[in-house]
């Protein structure tokens, strides 16, 4: 489908651990007061949002806790993310700093569960006990077979383990699916602001500088002379070698004359 808008002039890109984001020229007439809306479903642009954060943060995550719930759950998302709420306060006061990302799931009986991928955290057995004894205080549970199995801490041992667990998450629709009968699912993931991706530089280019260093990179999802995407996912790596820089240098056009200046 076709946008609405126009596709503005490239003007610079944001080099970032895994992909680049392209800048664009303002448009003309387009301030708004942007309202967010209540979320119903987990939806496309949040699922490339995720999947962008956990591939570009500097963090390295190095556990993950699953939450979940009794027999009887809520079945309001307010309730559920009160709960997340109060269980986090009290990772807070036992892991400082607390760096985390966390992501909501349901279970084919309907009940919310939650995945949250920390860094600096024992995984152990006390810490387990730990954990167990938290959440399942926290819910109200009663059930002694909650206590024991409501709760998983488990050790993130690949490199990019946690990143790959994350993106395949985000891409993967099972289990997504609001159940009937739930309302206020609010927000399906979230992270500590620590976690949020950073750029590594900012460098000014034009849509035709951009496409060549791609073309010189091999990148294998160019399809047209023209780049209408916003996220270029995987092309970080291509693009930062001194191919691309000398390039770039080379170029008389852009917002600095000499291709390299900050915007």
């Amino acid at each position: 489908m076709a946008s609405k808008y126009p596709v503005l002039p490239v003007c610079g890109v944001e080099v970032y651990k895994q992909d680049l984001v392209v800048l664009r020229d303002a448009p003309p007439g387009r301030d708004h007061d942007w309202v967010r809306a209540d979320v119903t479903t987990f939806s496309r642009a949040s699922r490339q949002r995720l999947a962008f954060t956990a591939s570009n943060t500097e963090i390295k995550f190095t556990s993950m806790i699953t939450l979940t719930y009794p027999r009887e759950y809520p079945s309001d998302g307010e309730t559920v993310k009160k709960h997340f709420h109060d269980f986090m306060v009290n990772l807070r006061n036992k892991v400082s700093p607390l760096s985390h990302l966390w992501f909501l799931e349901f279970q084919k009986r309907g009940a919310p569960h939650i995945h949250i991928l920390i860094r600096g955290m024992r995984v152990c057995r006390e810490t387990q006990a730990w954990v167990s004894a938290t959440w399942y205080r926290i819910v109200g549970s009663g059930d002694l077979r909650h206590l024991a199995a409501g709760t998983r801490l488990e050790r993130i041992r690949k490199e990019n383990g946690a990143r790959n667990y994350a993106v395949k998450y985000a891409f993967k629709m099972k289990q997504k699916a609001v159940p009937v009968g739930y309302r206020n699912v609010g927000r399906f993931w979230g992270n500590s602001r620590d976690v949020k991706p950073r750029p590594s530089e900012t460098i000014s280019l034009t849509n035709d500088d951009l496409v060549g260093a791609l073309e010189m990179s091999e990148w294998g999802y160019l399809r047209s002379d023209t780049i209408e995407w916003r996220v270029l996912y995987g092309a970080s790596q291509g693009l930062t070698n001194w191919r691309f820089h000398d390039m770039l240098v080379l170029s008389t056009s852009g917002p600095d004359q000499q291709g390299q200046g900050q915007l």
